[in-house]
């Protein structure tokens, strides 16, 4: 085994006596899930050196929602919370509905999202990508992201999914309204197989 510097040893136990101790146990089960990324984001903290191209960045999805509708008198009816990390290298996106599928409006467009059997993604992976937009591929850009995880049924009865839409330069998120149906430009974020 090779020699360790004194100088090293006395910084590791200075790290180690420095961490913060109110550290929630999902955030510290999340990095000891992927150890790659608590390397690379202790490399770029201190050595100010980026993790090599490639490397994504997977953090653990908050249990909260940033933007929660029910202080606006909505109801929650669908919320799927997992995966509890997500990357710029496992989303993908898929149709709604196929080239050449049916115009769905109101409630027939409800119960068709409501039968889809595709793993989704839901409102915290949505704020998520808000918050770590570098994690989001330059070629969504131009596609409304929809997170069908997380369905809302607003106090006039519409049912509404978070959606991310990229406009002057930033993304923003908005609640679309299921009963309006889709349109082509319109993709279903999900979790790659």
């Amino acid at each position: 085994m090779a020699d360790v510097p004194g100088w090293y040893t006395g910084f590791i136990a200075e790290v180690v006596a420095h961490l913060p101790r109110d550290i929630d146990e999902a955030k510290a089960m999340g990095w000891i899930q992927n150890p790659q990324g608590l390397e690379d984001a202790l490399r770029e903290l201190l050595t100010g050196d980026a993790a090599p191209t490639g490397s994504a960045i997977v953090e653990e999805i908050g249990s909260a929602f940033k933007n929660d509708k029910a202080a606006m008198g909505w109801a929650l009816v669908e919320d799927v919370t997992e995966p509890s990390s997500i990357a710029s290298d496992n989303i993908e996106l898929q149709a709604i509905i196929e080239e050449g599928g049916p115009d769905l409006l109101g409630e027939e467009m409800v119960e068709y999202v409501q039968k889809i059997t595709t793993p989704k993604l839901g409102q915290r992976h949505a704020e998520f990508l808000l918050d770590h937009p570098d994690q989001i591929p330059e070629e969504f850009q131009r596609l409304s992201l929809i997170f069908l995880g997380t369905v809302w049924r607003g106090p006039e009865g519409n049912h509404h999914v978070p959606c991310l839409s990229y406009y002057q330069g930033a993304w923003e998120i908005t609640f679309g309204i299921l009963e309006g149906g889709v349109e082509s430009r319109d993709q279903m974020v999900v979790p790659k197989a």
